[in-house]
């Protein structure tokens, strides 16, 4: 009889060897055993033993049968996405919401949350039992639940699960994963949401097949997701990509910080509606605003493209330096494709052409909208699970 044990509690899926092994075959779709042998170098027994424990979990199961080549009929395999599920979770100031989203990143349900307070211990009780109330419509089982990953806006320590500092919420040395993790009894990750943003990208969006993409936030304020190697680059002290208020035009808009030319004036919505108001004594949305760029206006236009200007030398600055691939806007901005979009990618080249260096790279924007910081979360999760670690 095949019993299945619990999958967020197995020692197993953590291991280097089921892990390589997994992130194949999240890659590929399916593959035989042969071919999972080719592409991880392991041998055929351990190959046979590891795919043995995975079916034994019910996390993956064969499927097609293959041509011969003169021994027996290859039995492709493949995981069971309908068995594997992820909690999601974001936390902006004007902006929290839950998910719950299978091994692809496809969201099976998703609620907003209104939050009573952003008093951390309150708002995180209301999301614990939200989410809890939330697996319980879905009818899911909480031994399919891989873990939950939660985007933040503000400096975040990865490694302990604490945010640090966020000024969006006005929290300060908060042990989200620790209060998460007592009342959803699953394992908690937590990340900037930037970060996660780009990892949204990695896993799910379009720098799957890169090495090197950036993910460029542009929403309620500026910052930097990095992936290198495939690998999310935080830093020592968690501040990498942290560049909202790093002076970055010269003599450029003052900035709330006290400096001037910070990527921040130029990206975040709120200072652009001042300055439109300013310039026209008008006070418009960010709907209206979009309209009044697509009819024309003149004075939404210039706005735009001082905005292209700084995004454009954002990307050239810091792609050049950390040789990226793919460089992902995501926020209102990716919405203006020629005058955004074009801009940045027709400076970027200009940029390489000049300094004689053979590199194409792909500055796009985003295609997950509002839903990029709950995808961002699940490929936290994503991460964690599949990236080959040994247990002790």
């Amino acid at each position: 009889m095949i019993v299945s044990r619990p999958i967020s509690s197995t020692r197993l899926i953590r291991t280097y060897n089921a892990s390589t092994v997994l992130r194949v075959l999240y890659k590929h779709g399916s593959c035989s055993r042969s071919q999972l042998t080719k592409l991880t170098g392991m041998s055929p027994a351990t190959i046979t033993r590891i795919i043995a424990e995975l079916m034994e979990q019910e996390i993956v199961l064969e499927g097609k049968v293959g041509k011969s080549t003169g021994g027996r009929r290859p039995v492709y395999v493949h995981i069971d996405y309908t068995k594997v599920y992820i909690g999601s979770v974001k936390l902006l100031q004007d902006d929290c919401a839950i998910a719950i989203l299978d091994l692809r990143g496809q969201i099976i349900e998703r609620e907003r949350i209104v939050p009573h307070t952003l008093e951390p211990k309150i708002l995180l009780q209301q999301v614990i039992n939200s989410l809890n109330g939330l697996l319980e419509h879905c009818r899911i089982n909480r031994e399919h639940i891989l873990g939950v990953g939660v985007a933040v806006s503000g400096v975040c320590d990865s490694d302990h699960g604490v945010v640090l500092n966020s000024v969006n919420l006005g929290w300060r040395d908060v042990p989200v994963t620790e209060i998460l993790s007592g009342g959803l009894d699953l394992p908690v990750y937590l990340e900037n949401d930037a970060n996660a943003s780009a990892l949204a990208e990695l896993w799910f969006g379009q720098a799957t097949d890169a090495t090197n993409s950036m993910f460029i936030k542009t929403e309620t304020g500026a910052g930097v997701g990095i992936i290198v190697n495939k690998t999310l680059l935080t830093g020592p002290n968690f501040m990498a990509g942290e560049i909202g208020h790093v002076p970055l035009v010269p003599n450029g808009q003052p900035c709330r910080c006290g400096q001037r030319g910070c990527l921040e004036p130029y990206v975040y919505f709120g200072d652009i509606q001042t300055r439109y108001q300013e310039k026209t004594n008008m006070l418009i949305d960010q709907e209206e605003f979009i309209k009044l760029v697509h009819g024309g206006d003149q004075c939404a236009l210039e706005l735009v493209h001082e905005t292209a200007s700084a995004l454009a030398l954002a990307c050239a600055h810091w792609g050049i330096l950390t040789d990226m691939d793919i460089i992902t806007i995501g926020g209102l901005w990716s919405q203006f494709n020629e005058e955004v979009m074009i801009y940045c990618q027709d400076y970027y080249n200009s940029v390489l052409e000049s300094t004689g260096i053979s590199r194409s790279i792909r500055i796009v924007g985003t295609k997950f909208g509002d839903d990029t910081d709950l995808l961002g979360a699940a490929g936290l999760v994503v991460s964690h699970w599949l990236t080959p670690q040994s247990v002790p």
